[in-house]
């Protein structure tokens, strides 16, 4: 309706804004705009990854109105936002406090826990295949690559570079667990600020490397956690580190233009790069992917030879490439193949957005129900989980770690979404195994049963929600 009264795209525009604000307004707790809660933060990942683009072009433009391209793009955006609204609001909870009495053991709750060690463990494992890949490629050598050349020495080696979601669970654990500490009033212990301070610092390999978004996951990924956990963050505190994440980003375009050559280099070319930004808003990334929802829509390029071919593809191509060696392009691959064949033999690649691989596979219906399932099982059930009252500090580090790949997959297709989800998967596995091994080690060593300790301070009831009564 908006759409016939208003033309040239207006209508689908207006539209979609007012479906990425309904689940906020229709929230289980009452409205409320929170960038962290599941029923804005889902709905505004899907927004970047569609609409801020053509909306910040619409409103600096003279001209108000949009192009026929964009148009018939916004159409189908419009389609994805009806299916994330309709999701994020049908699942809409209202919060609960932790259960934690439960996840600080009231007979001993200043000991390193067997899962402190399993998981500790388990990020010694994400960071032992990091080195794997580097040594791979040789620390002298990883350190002059450019970044191309950095993106192609991963190919083949997925496996490998999937230790970096291996460590982010382990970062998320560790600071919930000193937030639980913290709830409780009890000191932290070192060996767990230690171990959740030293993983987080890990991921500055990858901006060494040329790449952004690991480092912004993993911190999204433990604010998402707190966040879910109860912790209070303020809303400045979140445009502090939104506009942060902006100035990141535009630094790491500028010090890629030199990677290799040497870190004043690097910083010098960072530098450039943001003295030469003209306007902070105007994302080249964001854009990028919607140019690439523009020209697929219009264009209508043949990337799938049946309806639902790329979404049958997505669960083939988790067959290592060393096992098959013929398994299915990705839809990405396809595409940059079709628009661009000599980038495509130098190893580019171009962002294939979940909206318009929906699109692809069965048009518009196709955009609203990937986008309805991508919200729904990757990102408002983990979050929920996260947040429910008995779900283990593990389990809430997993959810949070899987809802902060949001955006990322929002502007990728499902294949990459599965394989992070079932890295995860494993890597909680993992943590849980190491646990029972270390509880068993644990048991079987001498000094290290019962130990009696002197009265240790209750934890309190005003930070627990309901109160236990007194005897």
């Amino acid at each position: 309706m908006l759409e016939g009264a208003l033309g040239d795209g207006l209508g689908w525009t207006v539209g979609l804004v007012v479906l990425m604000l309904a689940p906020s307004l229709a929230r289980a707790g009452g409205p409320r705009f929170h960038p962290l809660d599941p029923e804005t933060y889902v709905p505004a990942t899907y927004f970047l990854s569609v609409a801020y683009a053509p909306i910040l072009r619409l409103l600096t433009s003279t001209a108000l109105h949009l192009s026929s391209r964009d148009e018939a793009a916004m159409e189908v955006a419009y389609a994805g936002a009806a299916g994330c609204a309709l999701v994020c609001t049908a699942l809409s909870r209202a919060p609960e406090a932790p259960n934690l009495e439960r996840l600080v053991p009231m007979h001993n709750p200043k000991a390193i826990l067997n899962q402190d060690w399993g998981t500790m463990a388990l990020g010694g494992l994400g960071l032992g295949l990091v080195f794997a890949w580097i040594a791979s490629i040789g620390l002298g050598r990883f350190f002059t690559l450019s970044y191309a050349a950095t993106h192609l020495e991963g190919h083949g080696k997925g496996l490998l570079i999937s230790g970096w979601y291996v460590i982010q669970i382990a970062i998320v654990y560790f600071f919930l667990r000193i937030a639980s500490l913290r709830k409780a009033r009890l000191r932290v212990p070192l060996v767990v600020s230690a171990a959740g301070t030293l993983f987080l610092m890990s991921f500055l390999v990858n901006t060494a490397s040329g790449r952004r978004g690991p480092l912004i996951f993993a911190v999204l990924s433990v604010g998402l956690g707190l966040h879910a956990f109860g912790v209070q963050i303020r809303r400045l505190w979140l445009a502090i580190g939104m506009v942060c994440v902006v100035f990141y980003g535009i630094a790491m375009d500028g010090a890629r233009f030199k990677q290799g050559s040497g870190i004043e280099a690097q910083i010098e070319s960072a530098a450039l790069r943001l003295d030469q930004t003209e306007n902070v808003l105007e994302i080249s990334e964001l854009q990028r992917v919607y140019d690439n929802l523009v020209n697929i829509v219009n264009e209508k390029p043949p990337l799938v030879n049946y309806p639902g071919e790329s979404w049958i593809n997505s669960v083939l191509i988790l067959v290592p490439k060393p096992i098959w060696h013929e398994r299915p392009l990705a839809l990405s691959e396809r595409y940059v193949m079709w628009l661009t064949p000599d980038f495509a033999r130098h190893g580019g690649g171009f962002a294939m957005s979940a909206v318009t691989e929906g699109y692809l596979n069965l048009g518009l219906l196709g955009a609203f129900l990937q986008i309805a399932v991508t919200s729904a099982v990757f990102f408002m059930l983990p979050l929920l989980v996260a947040a429910a009252r008995e779900t283990s500090l593990l389990g809430r580090a997993t959810g949070a770690s899987l809802a902060s790949f949001a955006y990322y997959q929002f502007r990728g297709e499902l294949t990459a979404l599965l394989k992070i989800t079932l890295t995860l998967g494993v890597a909680m596995l993992v943590a849980i195994l190491m646990a029972s091994i270390v509880r068993l080690v644990r048991r079987g060593l001498p000094g290290t049963g019962t130990v009696r300790h002197g009265p240790e301070r209750p934890l309190r009831p005003a930070r627990l929600g309901q109160s236990s009564p007194s005897k």
